[in-house]
């Protein structure tokens, strides 16, 4: 898998749909702009407790397992 892309881009869609900036969800999480774009990259995992957070944050209605499903597609 070539880690410089996005696998988890339902979550980025939707913080992209609700205008929710990665800079915003970074600092809500407590973390760097550069973590939370490794975890969006699959680099490293989300925590359970990030996972809650960004639950919350983006409003998610569907089951988590629907947002953080990874792409590894091309």
């Amino acid at each position: 898998m070539e880690n410089s892309k996005i696998v988890y881009r339902k979550l980025a869609a939707r913080m992209a749909l609700l205008g929710v900036k990665k800079t915003e969800v970074a600092r809500r999480l407590g973390m760097s702009y550069s973590s939370l774009h490794n975890k969006l990259r699959g680099t490293t995992e989300f925590t359970l407790s990030e996972v809650l957070t960004l639950k919350d944050l983006l409003c998610l209605s569907t089951p988590i397992e629907d947002a953080f499903e990874k792409y590894e597609g091309a």
